[in-house]
């Protein structure tokens, strides 16, 4: 018995393969045109060529024009409309996409980068500096007794402080410096280019300028804000992204260490009050 054969359906000639090509939006408009135009002149010469020479086939051809001029600038019109709107829809299709955009790469209380864009950037910047043979630098601050703020005046204040200080920081660092809040009251700054000389020096400088700055002030509540920095980088701390943060947090305890040893030495060594 024969086996039953399956019709493998033949290949399409090249020649047809442009037919199913879509006709492009400006071939579809001046398509339209023509049809348009030759309806018209179809009408013309139906109604007004039989009345040739006569004052009907001048009424009629004037009919006509004023019917065909009438169309083209409606056209037109229409046209004009259609673009303007297309353009409005694109542009605000690209203030959207960057809204969204700026959402997810913004941190909505102090407008610093967020932590996911920040680590994003670190591991670009450190590819970089790999190759490039350059140094690259981060700090990590942590904003000092945020806890007791939250709990003795809220987080309305508490928020407010968040901001102030990342207001701060954007004031004193360097214009090619990445400023992120990666946690609650926990912030960084990304230094491409910088050595360790540089971090240092740029711990010391916001250390010093948040001890000169002016108190916090919101109502009745005045605050002087403390921070915690730790540094390190490329490639004079380490040499990935898990390794610099973590020997950036590391440094940065250790520095809370020592302040709070600071502020307990200065608790203790107070004069007691002579009883005599």
């Amino acid at each position: 018995m024969a086996e039953p054969r399956t019709e493998v359906p033949a290949e399409a000639p090249a020649d047809s393969a442009g037919a199913a090509i879509p006709i492009s939006r400006k071939g579809k408009t001046w398509l339209m045109q023509s049809v348009g135009a030759g309806l018209l002149i179809a009408g013309w010469a139906y109604f007004a060529l039989p009345h040739f020479g006569s004052a009907q086939f001048f009424l009629d051809t004037l009919v006509f024009c004023s019917f065909g001029a009438y169309a083209f600038m409606a056209a037109y019109n229409a046209r004009s409309e259609t673009v303007a709107l297309e353009k409005k829809l694109r542009y605000s299709l690209i203030r959207r996409n960057m809204e969204l955009e700026s959402m997810t790469t913004r941190d909505d209380l102090t407008h610093l980068f967020s932590r996911r864009h920040l680590f994003d950037r670190f591991e670009r910047e450190l590819q970089t500096a790999k190759a490039s043979g350059r140094a690259l630098s981060i700090l990590v601050i942590d904003l000092n007794g945020m806890e007791q703020v939250n709990a003795s005046h809220g987080y309305q204040v508490g928020d407010k402080v968040l901001a102030a200080f990342g207001r701060f920081l954007a004031d004193h660092a360097r214009g090619s410096d990445v400023l992120a809040r990666i946690d609650g009251d926990e912030f960084a700054v990304l230094m491409p280019g910088a050595d360790e000389g540089a971090a240092t020096a740029a711990v010391t400088r916001l250390l010093t300028a948040l001890d000169r700055a002016d108190p916090f002030q919101e109502n009745d509540i005045s605050l002087h804000l403390t921070a915690s920095i730790g540094r390190c980088g490329y490639p004079w701390g380490a040499a990935s992204v898990d390794e610099i943060m973590r020997t950036t947090r590391k440094s940065m305890s250790t520095q809370k260490r020592e302040q709070n040893a600071l502020v307990a030495a200065a608790g203790s060594t107070k004069p007691d009050g002579d009883g005599g």
